[in-house]
């Protein structure tokens, strides 16, 4: 009796599925998820490099705030996106949501560091906004051949662990006349580097390894360092230690101990001053323009020594003063033309 009820019961009122069927009409699963076509553009609102606090030529990095804004035109249109929108640990699949791409976006360059904000905001009507400010210590390779008339760009990198050859590739894109790029607003190292152009974003292509490259957005920033601190520390005094070398032609020619004596003082002083102030030099395998003047001005020194201990002759004497007084006025007009090609 129950059988028969409840196939009366099926007749009477038919499952969709059977009803379908009995109408010869098929039934089809939804479509699986495909990859998309083109890869997915993220187009660059905003970035600002709000503050660098730090910036150290001995290893080689520096530390800055960075907020970074990007736009997926037509974003809340496409039901992908959304999913899971802002979720803390979205899921991947074929056509990944926003969210999911956001956590993908990483920096290569990058010694340390931490994420203030992360997060998905919806724009208007039809687009989508990722947001993303980290605090972090940045490697850069710091080119030090004009110290202390040096210029350092300061560069982030900002890339995606999607490869362009992968099922959910991205690109950026950015235009100057959409995007605002402003000098950092917060510059804490101003009486050691002066900092007065604004931002610059270039793009290019991170190949770590053959057959996969990766997109890359670098934010470059340009600072100039103030040598004051090193003209009245290092450069004046060196000069001064030159000049007073010069004194020794005061001695007559036969006061050989008097004169080896006066000199030796000056090139003992002299070294022990390189020594005291190389903290301040960076310590690298090339020699920098500071290098270069130091190392000369010791060299005039010790050829004064040599002077002394030979030269006997009352004109030989004058002759090598002349040529000390050359060789000084030469290197200060080397040293300046130097510095103002660097500049």
């Amino acid at each position: 009796m129950q059988d028969r009820s409840f196939a009366a019961l099926q007749e009477h009122y038919p499952t969709p599925s059977s009803s379908l069927c009995s109408r010869g009409m098929p039934i089809t699963a939804p479509a699986p998820a495909t990859p998309r076509e083109q890869p997915l553009t993220c187009e660059v609102a905003r970035i600002d490099i709000l503050h660098v606090s730090k910036i150290d030529q001995i290893e080689h990095a520096f530390s800055a705030r960075l907020f970074i804004q990007l736009i997926l035109r037509g974003g809340q249109h496409d039901a992908a996106l959304l999913e899971g929108f802002n979720e803390p640990a979205p899921e991947f699949s074929l056509r990944p949501s926003a969210t999911w791409l956001l956590h993908q976006f990483h920096f290569p360059n990058a010694l340390k560091l931490e994420f203030a904000e992360r997060k998905m905001t919806k724009m208007g009507a039809d687009d989508l906004h990722m947001i993303l400010r980290v605090d972090g210590t940045f490697l850069q390779h710091f080119q030090l051949h004009d110290f202390p008339y040096d210029s350092q760009t300061l560069q982030v990198h900002l890339s995606s662990h999607c490869a362009n050859e992968g099922v959910a590739p991205v690109r950026f894109k950015w235009s100057p006349f959409t995007v605002k790029l402003q000098r950092p607003t917060h510059f804490a190292l101003k009486d050691v580097w002066e900092l007065d152009k604004p931002v610059r974003l270039d793009l290019e292509t991170l190949s770590p390894s053959p057959g996969r490259t990766y997109p890359v957005l670098k934010a470059c920033v340009e600072v100039t360092r103030k040598p004051t601190y090193h003209l009245v520390n290092v450069v004046f005094p060196m000069a001064c230690f030159v000049l007073m070398g010069c004194c020794q032609f005061a001695h007559e020619t036969t006061n050989v101990e008097g004169r080896l004596e006066y000199m030796g003082a000056i090139v003992l002083t002299s070294t022990a001053y390189k020594m005291s102030v190389s903290g301040s030099i960076p310590m690298i395998a090339y020699v920098t323009l500071l290098d270069k003047y130091v190392l000369a001005c010791i060299m005039i020194c010790i050829l004064l020594v040599f002077e002394a201990a030979f030269v006997r002759d009352a004109y030989a004497d004058s002759v090598a003063l002349v040529a000390a007084i050359g060789l000084f006025v030469a290197l200060q007009a080397a040293f300046c033309y130097q510095a103002y090609v660097a500049v």
